[in-house]
């Protein structure tokens, strides 16, 4: 059982309300910075709450090795499916960064993805695995509203390679509103496959990166010609994706897609 659903059956256990735990942790830390809304936090997987810990096993009438157990149980269980799953697709300097990123997923911990930007490679590894665990699909989707922008940047590049309509839909979603992520991933894809317009002609039907592909469509306005013309035309009528086709009609209208 991750911690959010165990933080909520004990506590409701108890007979407590989220704004009285709030209260309690307090009351034991000497602190006045748990809310109710951090706690609500805490139970919806949006947050761990690493200090506090032994303040909620106190308020909470448990030892602190039951909670400590209740994620670790979770964890382990991720990270070993996940090495498995990982094991045959990719380098092991790779595979090893996948299982390290993986295992905070799971945690509800933010702190790996949301300190540098991770590569392409690395996504589709974590993608691969994500697929089988709703959990981490859960979290991922979250962290593209949530969090810093290198965060939320990396939900989205991770989400836009998942093999979920629906879900890679809100990762292009994500790309078209939120300029921090938009320039963070269009910086990427220009990294890796360049800017001609040949490259970004090619990275259009990329079957396993909606993101890159919703990128390359709109890295091409900046090439106006009958050859990126005709190519987004082609794009339009193979793509999948709603947002992307969206995208790329606006842009074939001459509409900016992000306003």
């Amino acid at each position: 059982m991750a911690i959010g659903p165990l933080l909520k059956d004990l506590r409701e256990a108890a007979g407590i309300s989220q704004a009285e735990l709030a209260r309690l942790c307090c009351d034991i830390s000497g602190r006045s910075t748990v809310t109710r809304e951090m706690v609500s936090r805490w139970e919806n997987g949006k947050r761990y709450p690493t200090f506090w810990l032994p303040h909620l096993a106190r308020a909470l009438g448990v030892d602190v090795s039951v909670l400590e157990s209740g994620q670790l149980k979770r964890r382990t269980f991720v990270v070993s499916a996940a090495i498995g799953a990982l094991a045959p697709l990719g380098p092991a300097l790779n595979r090893d960064s996948a299982a390290e990123i993986v295992s905070s997923i799971a945690g509800g911990d933010a702190g790996v993805l949301a300190t540098v930007q991770t590569s392409h490679e690395t996504d589709l590894l974590i993608s691969h695995f994500a697929a089988s665990d709703a959990g981490s699909e859960r979290q991922l989707a979250r962290w593209l509203d949530d969090g810093p922008a290198v965060l939320r940047v990396n939900a989205c590049g991770i989400v836009a390679k998942s093999a979920k309509p629906d879900l890679i839909d809100s990762a292009a979603h994500a790309l078209r509103r939120d300029r921090e992520v938009r320039d963070l991933y269009l910086s990427a894809v220009g990294g890796r496959v360049g800017t001609s317009p040949q490259a970004l002609i090619r990275e259009l039907y990329n079957p396993r990166d909606a993101g890159a592909r919703w990128c390359s469509a709109l890295l091409l306005r900046d090439h106006p010609a009958e050859e990126t013309t005709s190519a987004l035309r082609a794009a339009l009528r193979s793509e999948p994706i709603p947002e992307n086709i969206r995208t790329i009609g606006m842009i074939l209208n001459g509409v900016d897609p992000c306003i």
